[in-house]
């Protein structure tokens, strides 16, 4: 499909963060620049800009899963330049550079519509839930702070509750926040990251075998202070807990799949995400 009239698709970069930040600002997003430069760096960016005056009117990026998966995300179009199709064209160029990968995203409700006519099919929701946590920690016996050793480890966790290698995204993760694993007879069985992000903290990702460890791993992970989770909303009691804890259950978005996702370890459950960009 080609791209509009009034704009042409181009492929994007790290130099595009200074642009990019009025469009994140546009539609209301709490991203700072801290938060945007790494999805920018690790990821594959295409962009809509005005011919005549250069002005950026949308960006769409994604991330390469390997061997066969990617994520899509920072999908925005500018409000005044939205109706005319410019979504559908960064889409389709995404699409035509991931070829025959399965690619999953989380959905607005405006851009849904958009990627059901793209093939994607709605395969789970989550939810976010934010305010400011006013408790403190709770230490937890079987829960401690990881090191730096421990990165592998997490590493291949987090490739086994997923289905797919996210490459360097472990690694940012891991270098940006505050990291706790829990252990079960001498080995990591789950972690949880809890990293700046906007005006407070994100918790996630939050991976463990059962609820109950979920939860060990959260309370001894969280913060005073502003927080958000997005949690996978099968998690109920996980839901429950955090609306406890002050962190009000707010927007549902829906978790779209295109294409046969990859399967992950059924011993595994991922409880919460690291952002809607990256799951």
């Amino acid at each position: 499909m080609a791209p509009p009239a009034a704009c042409t698709i181009t492929p994007g970069s790290l130099d595009d963060l200074p642009r990019v930040m009025p469009l994140v600002a546009s539609v209301g997003w709490p991203h700072r620049a801290e938060d945007v430069a790494p999805a920018l760096a690790l990821g594959k960016i295409w962009r809509a800009m005005d011919p005549d005056t250069g002005d950026l009117l949308g960006i769409a990026v994604w991330w390469p899963m390997e061997p066969n998966a990617g994520r899509v995300g920072l999908v925005i179009v500018s409000p005044d330049a939205q109706g005319h199709g410019i979504g559908r064209a960064l889409m389709d160029r995404v699409l035509d550079d991931t070829g025959p990968r399965s690619l999953k995203l989380l959905a607005t409700k405006e851009g849904q519509p958009l990627y059901e006519k793209l093939g994607f099919k709605s395969v789970g929701r989550s939810q976010k839930h934010q305010g400011v946590f006013e408790g403190t920690p709770k230490p937890h016996p079987t829960v401690a702070r990881a090191g730096i050793e421990d990165l592998a480890a997490i590493a291949r966790i987090d490739e086994r509750v997923l289905g797919v290698n996210r490459g360097d995204i472990p690694r940012h993760l891991f270098e940006t926040g505050e990291v706790n694993v829990l252990h079960k007879d001498g080995e990591i069985s789950g972690f949880a990251i809890l990293r700046p992000f906007g005006k407070g903290y994100v918790l996630g990702p939050l991976v463990a075998e059962s609820e109950g460890d979920a939860l060990a791993l959260l309370h001894a992970t969280v913060k005073p202070g502003l927080l958000r989770v997005d949690r996978f909303t099968e998690a109920e009691h996980l839901g429950e807990r955090l609306n406890g804890l002050g962190l009000k259950g707010l927007e549902v978005t829906d978790i779209m799949v295109r294409g046969d996702w990859p399967a992950g370890d059924a011993t595994l459950r991922a409880f919460a995400m690291a952002s809607h960009a990256w799951g």
